[in-house]
């Protein structure tokens, strides 16, 4: 513990000389764009992911993609003694998949250290979230993957909400591998499943950094430089291979902006290696309405009205519409006016991603409703969603 601790102060006073010398050499990021990190292969026991988490830190960073493995197995002991120190200070902006290293023991280290950042539907190990303009899945490498698997079912119905292709996906063990490990190719259903709707695929497991050509429309990204050592070979002569590195730590940095994202892959000494520019196709606006009375409230008198939206540029407009007693009234932000069954009157939601409306604090009236919620995305594409319930009481 002591040669740890003065190797992070030796280690801290040299960053910091460099910092002061102005010689540290980073990829400029647009100004405004979000910074996602992605990096796996670190929870080591010596310092070196320390000192890159913490360059990480000190470069700026708005989430981290985390593509597994913490050593030697996982355990909740080596999550709290070995990746906290260093990649554990990002733990709520961190979004993680797991590795092979902490998959068997998952129940000890993984799951309990994560919680509700890792899991998905029916507490599984895949799941999706978006960032900015940007969709994310991340996937599971140890789970079945076959074309038939309940994941990859759930990934074609869950990618078919996104019309454009502004989507990352992250697992650990990649498809394609010029070194380290071979190619995994049981995970080529998720490569079916995501040409055409993707642009982007991060994963880890080999100790190196590859840049693959394009296949089927997606570039894929392998980032195993956390800070476990020895690193991995990588064939130079691979023709599939666009840049590789194998040896030097480091993150890959994406500055995500809608329809663009640059990357960069940064060693912990602050030398760019490689960098570029991808773009994508920005997905349209998507609104989607939690359907009123459901859940635990099921039955009860209806007081809020809420969902998710994405790409929203504009705040959520709802159009709620009465129906009872022969005629039909039509909700104008205070109060229910007499108006026609095909009322189009709209009031604003509040808030954008998850939207709501809080206006009928003594519930719905009886009658038959339908509400109809939409907003436009920066190209001005409209999006919505409509929905017919009753309330009886």
């Amino acid at each position: 513990m002591a040669d740890r601790a003065a190797g992070r102060a030796a280690w801290l006073s040299a960053a910091l000389a460099i910092l002061v010398l102005g010689s540290l050499v980073l990829a400029p990021a647009s100004q405004g764009a979000v910074r996602v990190w992605a990096v796996g292969d670190g929870g080591v026991e010596g310092p070196e992911d320390d000192h890159l988490a913490a360059q990480v830190g000190a470069w700026g960073i708005d989430r981290l993609l985390y593509l597994g493995d913490v050593y030697d197995r996982g355990s909740r002991e080596e999550y709290d003694t070995q990746y906290a120190p260093g990649w554990g200070r990002f733990r709520a902006i961190t979004r993680p998949t797991p590795g092979n290293h902490e998959w068997d023991a998952r129940d000890e280290g993984y799951a309990p250290y994560w919680g509700d950042l890792a899991r998905g539907p029916g507490g599984s190990y895949y799941y999706a979230f978006d960032i900015g303009a940007w969709h994310f899945v991340s996937l599971n490498s140890h789970e079945d993957s076959g074309s038939a698997s309940p994941q990859v079912v759930w990934l074609r119905r869950h990618l078919d909400r996104y019309a454009g292709t502004c989507t990352i996906a992250s697992w650990h063990r990649p498809r394609y591998s010029a070194g380290g490990h071979s190619d995994a190719t049981d995970t080529q259903p998720f490569w079916d499943a995501l040409s055409g709707r993707a642009t982007v695929v991060l994963n880890g497991h080999a100790h190196n950094y590859q840049r693959m050509h394009p296949v089927g429309g997606l570039t894929q990204f392998v980032v195993g430089t956390g800070g476990r050592l020895p690193f991995h070979s990588v064939d130079e002569g691979d023709s599939r291979l666009a840049f590789s590195n194998d040896e030097s730590l480091g993150a890959l940095r994406l500055a995500l902006e809608r329809g663009r994202l640059q990357y960069a892959f940064l060693t912990t000494q602050g030398s760019t290696l490689d960098s570029g520019a991808l773009g994508c196709k920005p997905h349209r606006a998507y609104v989607q309405i939690r359907r009123p009375g459901r859940g635990p409230a099921r039955g009860a008198s209806v007081r809020v009205l809420s969902g998710r939206a994405r790409a929203a540029a504009e705040p959520v407009r709802l159009v709620l519409v009465r129906r009872a007693g022969g005629h039909c009234t039509a909700f104008d932000g205070r109060r229910f006016r007499r108006s026609s069954c095909s009322a189009t009157r709209s009031f604003s939601a509040r808030g954008r991603r998850e939207w709501r409306s809080t206006r009928f604090r003594r519930g719905l009236p009886r009658g038959a409703y339908r509400l109809t919620a939409s907003t436009r995305d920066p190209a001005g594409r409209r999006g919505a969603d409509t929905v017919r319930f009753r309330v009886r009481r």
